[in-house]
């Protein structure tokens, strides 16, 4: 295996100078020196020891991404994608994990020693003063901030049906607990912005999203005329197929608005229309706040995020 004092034999150096200039020390040396030593090392396929790095600095130039425990869908994963690219343009490893207890996270800091951490769930008072002790720089999104985003994303199903002519709206969201957090938002979202407008709400359908649920959701469909505001795309399918297998005609008697602009979306029958957030502004501000050391995303960023929230058009609401 290739190490340092191979790289420092072949480029004519000291060890110490390709240690230097490999871990972040390169402006103590003459650029075209810099440009040797790395060019030596991507031949010899050497990479530093991030170990060694972090102690030698202090910290790791590993950035940790914490993920909770729910569904991975496409806008997060552009989002970590996207994150993941301007933490690397400045030198940061983005490194993926997921969140199954607070003691994991202590032992990624301690092990790693990371230049930041992001997560995409806010973190408890506790968890930023622990981490906060241990020097890392934390950044997660305000639950104020999160709370109206998902608020915003149901009004606009919600505006988006009332539009399209449907005299009443439900809401549908899946049992599964671990996305109640974001899906009561939506729901508070969507079913005040109808009140709002004089629209009749009806009870709110609650999915299991299980193979052959489709029987039992068409059970609960209003017989009425009605607008449904989805929690995200595969709620969003699983009406459509309860509707179809009730023999309901979608948009005629049902309209369906899903969330996340799936692949799926694209190619049910008819297609889903749904909502899609540019996260380009999301992904720079989360990087810019964990390279500044800022912390928190401010919860003033709502305005900029939400004008990124746009509707899809699909078949499902085509009236």
């Amino acid at each position: 295996m290739t190490n340092s004092a191979d790289v420092a034999a072949k480029a004519g150096v000291s060890r110490s100078t390709v240690s230097q200039i490999l871990n972040g020390h390169g402006h103590r040396f003459k650029p075209d020196m810099v440009d040797h030593v790395r060019k030596v090392a991507r031949e010899l396929g050497y990479r530093p020891s991030l170990a060694g790095r972090a102690l030698a600095n202090g910290t790791s130039d590993i950035v940790i991404t914490l993920l909770p425990n729910i569904s991975f869908g496409p806008r997060l994963r552009e989002l970590i994608d996207r994150v993941t690219e301007e933490l690397a343009a400045v030198g940061k490893t983005n490194l993926i994990r997921f969140s199954s207890g607070d003691a994991e996270i202590d032992d990624a800091v301690l092990a790693l020693r990371p230049a930041g951490l992001w997560s995409v769930a806010p973190l408890t008072l506790e968890q930023h003063a622990r981490l906060r002790e241990l020097g890392v720089v934390v950044v997660d999104q305000p639950r104020q901030l999160q709370q109206r985003i998902d608020q915003e994303i149901g009004a606009i199903q919600a505006r988006h049906l009332i539009e399209r002519g449907y005299p009443a709206i439900a809401v549908a969201l899946p049992q599964d607990m671990r996305e109640q957090s974001f899906a009561l938002a939506r729901q508070q979202g969507a079913l005040e912005t109808a009140r709002a407008a004089g629209i009749q709400t009806l009870p709110t359908l609650h999915l299991t999203l299980e193979r052959g649920s489709s029987a039992s959701t068409a059970l609960f469909l209003p017989k009425s005329l009605f607008g449904i505001a989805a929690y995200n795309d595969d709620a969003a399918l699983a009406v459509l197929g309860a509707a179809q297998r009730a023999g309901r005609r979608v948009p005629g008697e049902i309209g369906i608005i899903g969330v996340d602009n799936t692949t799926a979306s694209g190619l049910s029958e008819p297609s889903l229309t749904t909502i899609d957030l540019d996260v380009r502004f999301s992904a720079h501000e989360i990087v810019r706040t964990l390279l500044s050391g800022e912390g928190m995303l401010p919860v003033d960023a709502f305005d900029a995020i939400r004008s990124l929230v746009s509707v899809v058009d699909g078949d499902s609401t085509a009236r």
